[in-house]
């Protein structure tokens, strides 16, 4: 009885085993389903609430960013792979009169999430497609101010942007950044961003690329904003400003803030060259500068340039001038020690510059803007000295031989070509294309000159006038009839009593050929 009821046990206490647990799930499970229609309905509630990705709440932090009127176009939500929206045909305007207006154009604006980043205002990317802004001329926009916005950016791409400047005179066509490359990096309001761009420069045209640091705004004076980075300017042409041409290269760092930035950078152009002029030289410079944000003007505190063999040193600004279209440079320069043929190569058209020396020189200079040619813009004042002068042109050398000849009394025992003239000194003015000599001074074995003039660097057009002073008495400084009759009244020539003839002398026809004249009184 007993063996026979235990096997009826066994399988009731099985059955008892295998019932239980599903009442158990059973139960467990409906306490599941309500926990997760709660968290959904919760989730639901909480996204209803703080999901950014709605056409008002776009348009209302675009507005709170920038300090604009945000106007879009079409407009619809994504949520694969990741959350947010898309808006089309966005407008940012900033500014009440079109005079004084900033505006933005944007053909496509993509906004990305992340699941994990909804609820503390995190985006992962915000991409700008056919952005185009247009600002007002510097200095003339409405003032703007930042605002605090708790939302961050991972990472904010603009390629293909362009960004213009208007001009005060409104015939003119707006100056034009066209922008191939921009990433940023961590947008906040609170903290610094970083940031890589990719630019045309119009002018000269060449490739900038910027990387750098930007930010946090001051919210209290926009105006003082860090910024800082470093540059490169490659393949800029320089064909693109009047006057002059060659391929410029430069790179730098720089510091400051939304006001005035401090540039620190080197330039290389290896075939400089003034237009219409046949010679190229290598001009590379070493540069401090600052640029005023504001309104555009770039101050050089310390420039030294190498040309050739010669240092330039200057300093000056590139800024507007009153009565001046567009930026005028004005510079002061100082050449100590250098070679007056380096720099002479530049304005002329011979194969080899008309002198050879030493030479220092100090003085200041004006670059107004315009399409005039390059000379007839530039304007220059200064002194010069020039030591063991020696003419190149075999013509010139030989004119001044015999000034030296007849300045010693002796036509056989010139001194060496390359040591003739010395103490070469005086004064010039350069506008419009002439340069007016006065009180310039030379020595030569025996004489010395004294001339006033001026050379036309565009016509290459020489008039020079002056007196020659001998150290030899006039008689033996002449030969034939003119000796004898000046023999003969050498008693009334005072100043051949104080030992020298005083003789006119001038200098006209081209560089190319010259004529010399000089006539006994």
């Amino acid at each position: 009885m007993r063996s026979a009821a235990r096997p009826h046990t066994q399988q009731g206490e099985i059955r008892l085993a295998r019932s239980g647990p599903r009442k158990i799930s059973r139960r467990y499970w409906k306490w599941f389903v309500a926990a997760a229609v709660l968290v959904l309905v919760a989730a639901i509630v909480l996204l209803n609430h703080y999901w950014p990705f709605t056409r008002n709440h776009l348009v209302h932090e675009l507005e709170q960013a920038t300090s604009s009127h945000v106007t879009l176009g079409s407009f619809r939500h994504t949520l694969f792979p990741r959350p947010g929206c898309v808006a089309e045909q966005v407008v940012l305007t900033r500014g009440e009169t079109p005079a004084t207006q900033a505006r933005m154009t944007i053909r496509t604006l993509t906004v990305e999430g992340n699941w994990t980043g909804l609820l503390n205002k995190h985006l992962a990317l915000m991409r700008l497609e056919g952005a185009d802004a247009v600002f007002p001329p510097i200095g003339t926009g409405e003032e703007w101010k930042p605002s605090n916005s708790e939302i961050v950016i991972d990472e904010l791409i603009a390629d293909g942007s362009l960004l213009e400047f208007k001009r005060r005179n409104e015939q003119v066509r707006n100056v034009q950044f066209p922008i191939l490359k921009f990433t940023a990096h961590h947008l906040s309001s609170s903290k610094p961003m970083g940031y890589e761009v990719q630019l045309k420069n119009p002018v000269p045209a060449g490739l900038v690329s910027v990387s750098g640091s930007f930010g946090p705004w001051n919210m209290d004076q926009v105006h003082a904003t860090p910024v800082s980075g470093d540059y490169s300017y490659q393949d800029a042409d320089l064909g693109t400003v009047e006057g002059i041409q060659g391929k410029l290269a430069s790179t730098g760092k720089f510091r400051g803030n939304l006001e005035r930035i401090l540039i620190d950078g080197q330039t290389d152009v290896p075939d400089f060259q003034v237009k219409n002029k046949p010679h190229a030289a290598e001009l590379k410079t070493q540069f401090h500068a600052a640029v005023e944000i504001t309104n555009g003007d770039v101050i050089l505190n310390k420039v030294d340039g190498r040309l050739l063999r010669s240092m330039i040193h200057t300093a000056g600004r590139v800024a507007a001038q009153k009565g001046h279209p567009g930026k005028t440079t004005s510079l002061d320069f100082a050449v100590d020690g250098g070679r007056i043929q380096d720099l002479m190569l530049l304005f002329i058209t011979e194969k080899r510059p008309p002198i050879n020396g030493t030479v220092s020189v100090k003085g200041k200079t004006l670059l107004y803007a315009g399409s005039e040619p390059f000379l007839r813009r530039l304007q220059m004042s200064g002194d010069f000295g020039i030591e063991d002068a020696s003419f190149t042109k075999a013509e010139t050398q030989t004119s001044v031989d015999k000034l030296s000849e007849s300045g010693t009394g002796h036509g056989d025992d010139s001194e060496n070509p390359e040591d003739v003239v010395s103490d070469l000194q005086g004064h010039v003015v350069l506008q419009n294309g002439v340069a007016t000599f006065s009180q310039l001074r030379f020595r030569v074995p025996g004489a010395r000159a004294r001339l006033d003039g001026t050379y036309n660097l565009i016509t290459e057009k020489v008039d020079m006038r002056g007196m020659l002073y001998l150290d030899a008495t006039l008689p033996k400084a002449t030969s034939g009839i003119k000796s004898f009759l000046l023999k003969a009244i050498d008693p009334f020539l005072k100043k051949n009593r104080r030992g020298g003839a005083r003789i006119p002398i001038r200098v006209t026809g081209t560089y190319e050929h010259p004529v010399y004249r000089a006539d006994p009184v």
